[in-house]
């Protein structure tokens, strides 16, 4: 059977590529003209250009199971935000409606679609959703078209934070950490679920050619609530090193962020800080319930921080990235 995943050169694409390969799938990467592809290795891709319709059918022509992982994070305007996520999707669900051997799409969407909680009080999948930034508000927008305008069987997942090896925003954390620093925003503890690649990858093909995952949406974590101390905690185990908290009062840190705009703009290129991004981060929590995955899955992930957080640690100094 052969999977296709849009956005494959990321670090999210290319894990789960992978994982397919070695559950014994027929992997295939998707990825723009311009695309880097060292994380790839030697799994087979095909350049896409989602501009035309033509190419977008011909390239998924002969794929059985359809991911559709690409899009942003981060950008400088909403409409940037939309074109990237609900645009691409809009784009390929054309291609993937009139293909003659597509069985099922994928959207990789994201917690952010749903809205932030408190302790204690996950959210699920029928809950009604709020997105607090650009990037949940275009992810919402992209499931809701896939909802309605998908001739093909269809089935949304919603990540919490992802991370494993090749993961870059997990990795600038861990810099940060190895000089010795948690840095903190405000003074109150937050609290997020957290799901490794490999766990998110379980997830996904179990939902593959599967009719109780057809036209469903799942949350997707590792099934444990982490507070922020505890994810710092695993990281400087992990690192060997002893760390200070640094805490930002919350006015300062929302300077930090409007600035992190302002200097966006003015490079040209959107920063991490910003204040889409504060608008998240300032939340005092992100947690769903994996309930649903687990009853119509059968997903029973095996939560370790420790030994995960390890791993990607490992990883980023082989490849001289930390």
């Amino acid at each position: 059977m052969r999977i296709a995943v849009t956005g494959a050169n990321g670090f999210v694409g290319s894990g789960l590529l992978s994982y397919f390969r070695s559950k014994g799938y027929e992997p295939l990467a998707l990825v723009r003209p311009s695309a880097d592809t060292a994380l790839l290795g030697d799994i087979p891709i095909r350049r896409i250009d989602y501009n035309n319709p033509s190419n977008l059918a011909e390239l998924i022509a002969d794929v059985d199971i359809l991911i559709h992982n690409a899009g942003k994070t981060k950008t400088l305007s909403y409409q940037e935000m939309l074109d990237a996520n609900l645009g691409l999707t809009q784009k390929l669900l054309d291609a993937a409606n009139a293909s003659p051997n597509l069985r099922q799409f994928i959207l990789i969407s994201s917690l952010a679609a749903s809205r932030p909680t408190s302790p204690g009080k996950p959210v699920i999948e029928s809950d009604p959703s709020a997105p607090l930034t650009w990037y949940g508000k275009s992810k919402l927008l992209a499931e809701q078209h896939l909802a309605k305008e998908s001739t093909l069987p269809y089935t949304i997942i919603r990540p919490c934070p992802i991370y494993g090896p090749g993961d870059r925003d997990f990795l600038e954390l861990a810099r940060i950490c190895k000089k010795g620093y948690i840095v903190k925003l405000g003074f109150k503890e937050k609290y997020s679920n957290m799901i490794h690649i490999s766990e998110l990858a379980d997830l996904i093909s179990r939902c593959m050619n599967n009719p109780q995952a057809y036209n469903q949406i799942f949350f997707a974590a590792d099934g444990k609530t982490y507070t922020q101390t505890e994810i710092s905690r695993a990281m400087a185990d992990a690192l060997n090193v002893k760390t200070m908290n640094i805490f930002i009062p919350t006015p300062i840190a929302m300077l930090a962020f409007i600035l992190g705009d302002l200097a966006g703009k003015v490079l040209g290129k959107p920063l991490i800080v910003n204040r889409e991004k504060m608008k998240e981060f300032m939340a005092e929590a992100w947690l769903c319930s994996i309930d649903k995955a687990k009853e119509l899955l059968g997903y029973a992930p095996v939560p370790d921080l420790n030994k995960h957080i390890k791993e990607t640690i490992q990883w980023y100094k082989e490849a001289s990235w930390l």
